[in-house]
């Protein structure tokens, strides 16, 4: 890992999913009609657009959120809808120049500093295992790539990023990191990236603790946190005792086969097949849990840090690259990812350099230009060069 310090200090250029450099490459090819840039660029743009006038209609955030029948879309602001945009905003203010769209993510983040709470409505008060805690990890987290590209406009002012900072650290970060420390699911995989991203984007606050206070009470620093967190997610795809969390099944991780039981169970399928047979819930919250995972990997890896993408164990458990095989290059059976989902097939072919991620990409692609939660518009930043 990098020093944490000289980190942040090129946090601007190397981004977290992109980078203001990457886009601008980006804008100049597709200004230039270089394919699949300029169609990727009109399809992204005419995508923001739309749904920038859409969100017109939205109900203003309340300042006590309360989630209305565990709704993963409620309040929009904090869905999978809320995210993409204001992320897809300060993506389109660096590849168009027009202000506009940054105004717009800046109104969006900071709308969210004078929010708290986010129990569910039946309960009486707030519980660990809320809804919310999720809605924070996955439609909170890209909250934060948009303020890391806001970085450096004059209008993103320092009192702007110290006010989101703060409720990042006071109301975001303890709720992510009970998930990052309980949840063997996907809930956990997105509560460790977004707990060490919160804690990356507060490292220039030295002095800071993030408190933690379920499952138990935990005071870190900053540079604690993302250490803590990424070791977690590392931990999370392990097989073994120790690691087996709030896991429902007697099998967990990610099995040598690339198996990942605890989102199979969700279906009808065996935890310890060789294949997925059907294309039901199972299978896609396995291309959930991976879409997640690939999101904290390709982070870490514009940090010089590989541990995620590259991670195995000795008896070949624990690695994302087998689990993305077992999906879409199983002799038994294989699997398209999703129209949403396939966006992280984009950042981790990008890595990898897989002829089975490629030839996946070829055949069930191109896929939408969004992305599904965390992974999000892998085919515009990651784009499949011939």
């Amino acid at each position: 890992m990098p020093d944490s310090e000289s980190s942040i200090a090129q946090n601007e250029s190397i981004g977290i999913l992109v980078s203001p450099k990457e886009l601008l490459e980006i804008k100049e090819k597709a200004d230039m009609g270089i394919e699949p840039y300029r169609t990727n660029v009109i399809e992204f743009l005419s995508f923001i657009n739309d749904l920038n006038k859409a969100s017109a209609q939205w109900e203003d955030l309340p300042e006590e959120v309360k989630i209305v029948g565990r709704s993963s879309s409620d309040p929009i602001q904090l869905s999978s809808t809320g995210g993409k945009l204001v992320y897809g905003l300060a993506i389109a203010w660096h590849l168009t120049g027009d202000e506009s769209y940054a105004l717009k993510a800046k109104k969006l983040i900071l709308d969210l500093t004078s929010t708290y709470n986010y129990q569910n409505e039946e309960e009486k008060e707030f519980h660990w295992g809320a809804q919310g805690i999720l809605n924070l990890s996955r439609g909170g987290t890209p909250y934060i790539y948009a303020a890391d590209l806001l970085e450096g406009w004059a209008k993103w002012t320092p009192a702007d990023k110290l006010k989101y900072q703060v409720w990042l650290k006071e109301v975001m970060y303890p709720k992510v990191a009970w998930a990052s420390r309980y949840r063997k699911n996907n809930w956990g995989v997105a509560g460790s990236f977004s707990a060490a991203l919160i804690a990356y984007y507060l490292m220039d606050h030295t002095e800071w603790r993030l408190e933690e206070i379920s499952p138990e009470v935990i005071r870190l620093s900053p540079k604690e946190a993302f250490a803590a967190h990424n070791r977690l997610q590392i931990g999370r795809q392990k097989t073994t005792k120790e690691w087996k969390f709030d896991a429902k099944v007697g099998l967990w991780g990610i099995l040598s086969n690339g198996a990942i039981p605890e989102e199979i169970r969700r279906g009808d399928d065996p935890i310890d097949g060789d294949h997925l047979p059907s294309d039901g819930s199972g299978t896609h919250y396995t291309m959930t849990y991976i879409e997640h995972l690939t999101a904290h990997a390709e982070f870490l890896h514009r940090l010089g840090n590989n541990t995620i993408y590259d991670n195995i164990e000795k008896d070949g458990s624990g690695s994302l690259l087998k689990a993305y095989h077992f999906v879409i290059d199983n002799p038994k059976g294989s699997h398209c990812f999703t129209s949403s989902r396939i966006n992280a097939l984009y950042m981790a072919y990008n890595y990898y350099k897989d002829p089975a991620m490629l030839l996946s990409l070829e055949n069930c692609g191109p896929g939408n230009i969004s992305g599904q939660r965390l992974a999000l518009f892998g085919r515009l930043t990651h784009p499949l060069i011939e």
